[in-house]
C-alpha cells in the first residue's frame, strides 16, 4: 500500500516472494524550484495529484486539467493538391502532386499517385518521415515479435532533437492532452547519453508520435487496458521485458541500475547485464521508470495512467513493477521508450 495519500500500485510476480520486501528509500527533503529541476522527488507544485510507488518515488505535476474525449487534436488534413500552399503541418517539399513524389503528412508519409496524395507507410524499423524519405528517429528498434521496440530508454540527446524540430509546435496531441502547452525542456541539466527524464505521460507520447512511433501499448495495437500491463500477451512493454513466460527477471542476476537511495541516472545501456527477455533491450528494468499507453480514460490530465520497470532509486526493479500517476506528473525517475507496430 502507499504512505502517501496518491493513487498508486505496485504488482509483484509470484514467482519472486523477495520482492514484496522492497518498500525503497526515503523520498528525502522536498526541492526547491519547479519542474525544470532534476534533483526533487516530492512534489513540485501545482496539483497535489499522482501516486507514489512503494518504492519511494514521489512525483511533481506538471499542469492543469484540461477536457475533451477521444480523438488527436489538430489532425485534420487536406488533399494537398495546392500550387506553392503545402498543407499546414506537411512536408512544405512538396507542394504539389507529381505521380511518385512522396511527402510526410500528419498521419505519416504520403504517395502521389498522380490524381491524389495517398497513405504510404513507412516499414516499422524505420517509421519516421523526413522531406518524404523514411527515418529512424531516436534509439535503434529492436524486433519483439510482430513489432519493434526501442533498444533504450529515450536520451536527452534524442529528446533535444525532438524540441529543435518541433520548435514550440505542440499540436497533434491526443485531446487528452489539450491542456499540455509546452514541452519540458530541461534538457541541458543531464547529460545527453542519459535517459530524458522529468517528462509527464503527453511530452511522451508526443515524443513517441514524431518519431513515427508511439508508446508501447497494446500487441494488438492502440493502448493496453490498464488491468493488462502486466499481460505478455496484450503489454507490448511487458512482453519484451518479461518474455512470453511473464518473468520477473528476464535474467537469472540482471545487473541493473537500481541500487537504491538517491543513486543518479546512468547512460543507456551502461549496465550490458541488464537486458530484456530480448536480446539488445537494455534497461527496462531500473535506470528510469517508463511510461506505456495504459491510462484509465482519455479526458484530462488527472486520468491515471502507467509507468512499468522501476527506476534507479528502487533497491531492486522488476519487469512486475507498476506505478499509477496522474497524466500530467513528472519527477526526476520518469522516462520512456517507443514501440514500432
Amino acid at each position: 500500500m502507499c504512505v502517501l495519500a496518491f493513487a498508486c500500485t505496485r504488482s509483484e510476480s509470484v514467482d519472486d516472494p523477495d520482492s514484496a520486501e522492497d518498500s525503497g528509500p526515503d523520498p528525502g527533503p522536498e526541492p526547491s524550484g519547479g519542474r525544470g529541476g532534476r534533483s526533487g522527488l516530492l512534489p513540485l507544485g501545482g496539483r497535489a495529484g499522482g501516486g507514489r510507488s512503494d518504492a519511494g518515488v514521489a512525483a511533481g505535476t506538471g499542469g492543469s486539467g484540461g477536457s475533451g474525449a477521444g480523438g488527436t487534436a489538430g489532425q485534420a488534413e487536406q488533399d494537398g493538391g495546392g500550387l506553392g500552399e503545402p498543407d499546414s503541418g506537411l512536408d512544405a517539399g512538396t507542394p504539389v502532386c507529381v505521380e511518385d513524389n512522396y511527402r510526410c503528412a500528419l498521419a505519416g508519409r504520403e504517395r502521389c499517385d498522380g490524381a491524389g496524395w495517398v497513405s504510404d507507410p513507412c516499414p516499422l524499423d524505420q517509421p519516421g518521415c523526413d522531406d518524404g524519405s523514411c527515418v529512424l528517429r531516436g534509439p535503434a528498434l529492436v524486433r519483439v515479435g510482430p513489432f519493434y521496440v526501442d533498444a533504450t530508454e529515450v536520451t536527452v540527446d534524442h529528446y533535444i532533437e525532438f524540441l529543435e524540430d518541433k520548435a514550440g509546435d505542440t499540436g497533434g496531441q491526443p485531446d487528452a492532452c489539450s491542456w499540455n502547452t509546452s514541452f519540458f525542456d530541461g534538457t541541458p541539466i543531464d547529460p545527453v547519453t542519459w535517459p530524458i527524464t522529468m517528462v509527464d505521460w503527453c511530452d511522451a507520447w508526443a515524443y513517441c508520435n514524431w518519431a513515427g512511433k508511439h508508446l508501447c501499448g497494446s500487441i494488438e495495437g492502440g493502448p493496453v487496458v490498464s488491468s493488462a500491463v502486466l499481460d505478455q500477451n496484450l503489454s507490448q512493454w511487458f512482453l519484451a521485458c518479461g518474455g512470453s513466460g511473464g518473468n520477473t527477471h528476464p535474467n537469472n542476476d540482471p545487473d541493473c541500475n537500481s541500487a537504491g537511495g538517491f543513486e543518479s541516472l546512468a547512460p543507456v545501456a551502461s549496465h550490458p547485464g541488464c537486458e530484456g527477455w530480448y536480446p539488445g533491450l537494455f534497461d527496462l528494468e531500473g535506470n528510469a521508470a517508463e511510461w506505456v499507453d495504459s491510462c484509465d480514460a482519455n479526458a484530462r490530465a488527472s486520468d491515471i495512467c502507467h509507468l512499468l520497470g522501476g527506476s534507479h532509486i528502487d533497491n531492486q526493479s522488476y519487469c512486475t513493477e507498476s506505478f499509477d500517476y496522474a497524466r500530467d506528473t513528472t519527477a526526476a525517475p520518469f522516462g520512456f521508450r517507443c514501440c514500432s507496430g
